[in-house]
């Protein structure tokens, strides 16, 4: 496992003091990494100059929000649209302007130096409080957003970003939400210690996991969970056995069971996330999944063994706030062990970004997207819908669908342009 973490890579440059990166996710195509900080912006980033091959490494800085953004994510597919989230209690949804004069940008543009411009093209009020994390179901048509004021808010792609659902039934602040892969349900976590699962055919709650959080008594930013790749459970942060900080794994099936954890950090694990891909190990095939939080470390697991796979201890000076995968299509990774299968970023409350480099011998070769899409197909959606949410340019709703389903779809040119939208959208 290689390890690249660049000096350069951090926030609020323009005071010379690095603040917290909240959150990072990679483009699906491999090429970008965005990341959120405490200066209110979103930026950018080369990741070939990340891992350490290139001598431009700013894409874009994007300042439309007020507060922190304390959450960016890519759409899946052709990630046409990043979505990003805030402490000002607005999402914002941005798309690439493919077409803009970037010699002509001047100050006050949505996009700062760098070779790219992004727009915001939706602005979605609807949250009390800070917006904590967002997540696209597996064909972009739904994008679930959560915060402190308690709730998870649904939004239609397919309506111009309509808000379709309201889930209220937390009791304190929800701080991570996930999609099933299957496309059959959302997962959010709360403060009041519990994992809630919801149908996403009529948003209604299907069940209610607490069993993993009643001993915990760690509070942590974030409870970012994830669902793994073949849809056969759901990794929870800041879990607990005993006085043992754990991730706690809820398997897909009947009562929801947590029988399994991933143990081993000393301390409040903030966030999970697996790769998107499935692996073959052995025999076997298996998902992989990366875990963080306040011991200030990264370990990586694979859902066939007990035990860590690798462990990156005192990557950072402080808590680690978020995780994202990147794995390439099998095709472009090469046949040797060395091959690289797998980039996991991590970023942290101390304002930097490492990228862990894992390979074919450590994790094992890419499980074909036919073979995975079977794996889905087993959770009750039919083999051409999981193979859409398994490779990116097969999803039954595109992101160019999305885009031209939107009707008073709107460019934003100024940061005042996309306030003058939201008031638009409160008073009507």
């Amino acid at each position: 496992m290689r390890i690249s973490k660049p000096a350069w890579l951090h926030h609020d440059a323009d005071k010379k003091t690095a603040t917290a990166i909240f959150s990072v996710d990679f483009h699906p195509d491999g090429q970008r990494l965005a990341t959120g900080g405490m200066d209110g912006k979103v930026r950018l980033w080369r990741t070939d100059a990340v891992r350490g091959g290139s001598d431009e490494p700013r894409l874009a800085t994007l300042a439309a929000h007020t507060g922190a953004v304390l959450c960016v994510r890519f759409s899946h597919g052709r990630g046409q649209f990043l979505a990003t989230g805030s402490d000002d209690m607005v999402v914002l949804v941005w798309e690439l302007d493919r077409g803009a004069d970037y010699a002509g940008l001047g100050a006050g543009s949505l996009g700062d130096a760098g070779s790219e411009v992004w727009r915001p093209t939706r602005r979605l009020t609807g949250h009390a409080s800070d917006v904590c994390d967002m997540a696209w179901s597996p064909q972009n048509r739904y994008l679930a957003t959560c915060g402190l004021d308690n709730r998870v808010l649904v939004w239609d792609a397919r309506r111009g970003f309509a808000r379709v659902a309201t889930l209220d039934a937390h009791t304190g602040f929800v701080k991570g939400v996930t999609f099933d892969p299957a496309g059959k349900y959302l997962a959010s976590q709360s403060d009041d210690k519990t994992l809630r699962i919801w149908r996403t055919s009529d948003w209604a709650p299907a069940a209610t996991v607490d069993a993993p959080f009643a001993d915990n008594i760690f509070s942590t930013y974030f409870r970012r969970p994830s669902w793994a790749p073949d849809g056969s459970c759901v990794a929870a942060a800041n879990a607990a056995n005993g006085r043992v900080p754990v991730a706690a794994v809820v398997r897909r099936a009947a009562g929801w069971p947590a029988d399994t954890s991933f143990v081993g950090h000393h301390a409040a694990i903030e966030c999970v996330r697996f790769s998107p891909r499935v692996f073959r190990v052995g025999d076997a095939s298996a998902c992989v999944c990366a875990a963080a939080g306040q011991d200030r470390g990264v370990s990586v697991w694979l859902t066939s063994q007990p035990v860590p796979l690798a462990a990156a201890t005192g990557l950072f000076a402080g808590s680690v706030f978020d995780l994202a995968w990147h794995s390439p299509e099998p095709a472009s990774c090469g046949a040797g062990d060395d091959a690289v299968v797998a980039l996991l970023a991590a970023c942290s409350f101390d304002g930097s970004v490492a990228l862990l480099e894992l390979t074919r011998a450590e994790l094992g070769a890419p499980v074909p997207a036919a073979e995975q899409g079977a794996m889905l197909a087993a959770h009750g959606c039919t083999r051409a819908y999981a193979a859409a949410a398994t490779l990116a340019d097969l999803h039954e709703l595109s992101d160019d669908d999305a885009a031209g389903s939107q009707g008073g779809h709107v460019i934003a040119e100024t940061v005042e342009q996309v306030q003058l939208e939201g008031l638009k959208a409160s008073a009507e």
